[in-house]
C-alpha cells in the first residue's frame, strides 16, 4: 500500500496564484521533532537567564551589605582610635594634678614662721610707738595666716575634688577601653578575607547527593574554583582546631577564631599548618587541590557560629 503524501497549498489573493508544497509523512516528523528541539532549547535558554539574573541580584545585594559592613567597621576603627588618643591625654591631666598636689605638699612643709621684733635700747616714746607698731603688725599678720590657710584649704578641697573627679573618668575610660578592646577583638575573629582567589562554583545551601547515604543534602558551605596549588589564606586569626585527612573532604584544615567563630577549608592539596597553630589574618595555611571527594581542583569553604553553618558570602570582603 503507497503511503500517502501530505500537500499544503497557499493561495495569494492579489496575484490569484497558488503555490503547492507536497510534504511526506517522513519529512512531517522531521519538522515536528525539529521544532519540539527548538522550543526545549528555549525554554531552557531562557531558565537559565532567569536563574542567572537572579543571582546577579543576590550577588550585588550581598556586595552591597559587604561594603556597608566594611564602612561601619572602619568607622568604628577610627573611632577606637580617637578615643585612645583622648584617653592619653587624661592619663596625662592625672600626672599633671600629681604633680601640683606634691608642690603644695612641699610648700606647705617648708612654711616659715613670721621673723621675731628684736629687743632694743629706746627711750619711753619711741618703746610705746614699737609697741602700737607690734601690736597693729601682729593683728595684721594674724589676718594674713587666716586669709592663707584658708585659700589653701579651698585650693587643697577643690584639688581633692578634682583628683575625684579625674579618678571617677579614668574608671569610666578604662571601662571603655576594654569593652573597646573587646570589640577590636570580634572583629579580628570575623572572618572577612577570601580564603582564595577564584569564582564560587557552588552556593550555600545548595542541593547535592549525599555519598554516605544516596539521598539529598544542603550544601553547608561554598565552593571556590581555583587552580590547584593556589595558595589558601586565614580569613581571621585564630587556632588551628583540625589538621588532617578526612573521609569526604580529604585534606582540612578547622581554625577556632573565638567568640563563637569557625571555619573549615576542605579537599585541601599542601597543608601548612598543625593542630594547635595560631594563625593570623592573611597567612597562608595551605593550596588548593583535590583531596577526598572532589570532581576538580577547588575549595570547600564553611563558616560556623557557635557550631551552626551560616553562608560565607556575607563574610567575604569584596575588595579583598
Amino acid at each position: 500500500m503507497a503511503k500517502k503524501d501530505y500537500t499544503i497549498l497557499i493561495i495569494s489573493q492579489q496575484a490569484a496564484k497558488v503555490k503547492k508544497f507536497i510534504l511526506s509523512p517522513l519529512t512531517l516528523k522531521i519538522g515536528a521533532a525539529v521544532l519540539g528541539i527548538l522550543i526545549v532549547v528555549s525554554a531552557f535558554m531562557v531558565y537559565n537567564y532567569i536563574t542567572f539574573q537572579k543571582k546577579v541580584t543576590e550577588l550585588q545585594a550581598l556586595r552591597a551589605e559587604t561594603n556597608s559592613q566594611q564602612e561601619e567597621i572602619r568607622s568604628f576603627m577610627e573611632k577606637i582610635t580617637l578615643l585612645e588618643e583622648q584617653l592619653d591625654k587624661l592619663k596625662e591631666m592625672e600626672k599633671q594634678v600629681a604633680k601640683d598636689l606634691k608642690e603644695i605638699s612641699e610648700l606647705k612643709k617648708n612654711k616659715k614662721a613670721p621673723p621675731k621684733a628684736t629687743k632694743q635700747k629706746t627711750s619711753l616714746v619711741k618703746k610705746e610707738e614699737i609697741k602700737e607698731n607690734l601690736s597693729f603688725r601682729k593683728e595684721e599678720v594674724s589676718v594674713l595666716d587666716k586669709e592663707r590657710n584658708r585659700l589653701v584649704s579651698r585650693m587643697h578641697q577643690d584639688l581633692l575634688e578634682l583628683h575625684k573627679e579625674f579618678s571617677q573618668k579614668e574608671q569610666s575610660f578604662k571601662e571603655l577601653k576594654e569593652f573597646l578592646q573587646a570589640q577590636k577583638s570580634i572583629l579580628l575573629a570575623t572572618p572577612s578575607l577570601w580564603p582564595v582567589l577564584g569564582h564560587i562554583t557552588s552556593g550555600f545551601g545548595d542541593t547535592r547527593l549525599s555519598s554516605s547515604s544516596g539521598g539529598t543534602r544542603p550544601h553547608m558551605g561554598i565552593d571556590i574554583s581555583a587552580p590547584s596549588g593556589t595558595p589558601v589564606v586565614a580569613p581571621a586569626d585564630g587556632v588551628v582546631s583540625f589538621a588532617g585527612r578526612e573521609s569526604e573532604y580529604g585534606r582540612l584544615i578547622c581554625l577556632d577564631h573565638g567568640h563563637g567563630y569557625s571555619t573549615m577549608f576542605g579537599h585541601l592539596k599542601d597543608l601548612f599548618v598543625q593542630t594547635g597553630d595560631k594563625v593570623k589574618r592573611g597567612q597562608t595555611i595551605g593550596t588548593v587541590g583535590t583531596s577526598g571527594k572532589s570532581t576538580g581542583p577547588h575549595l570547600h569553604y564553611e563558616v560556623r557560629i557557635n557550631g551552626n553553618p551560616v553562608n560565607p558570602a556575607r563574610y567575604l570582603n569584596q575588595s579583598s
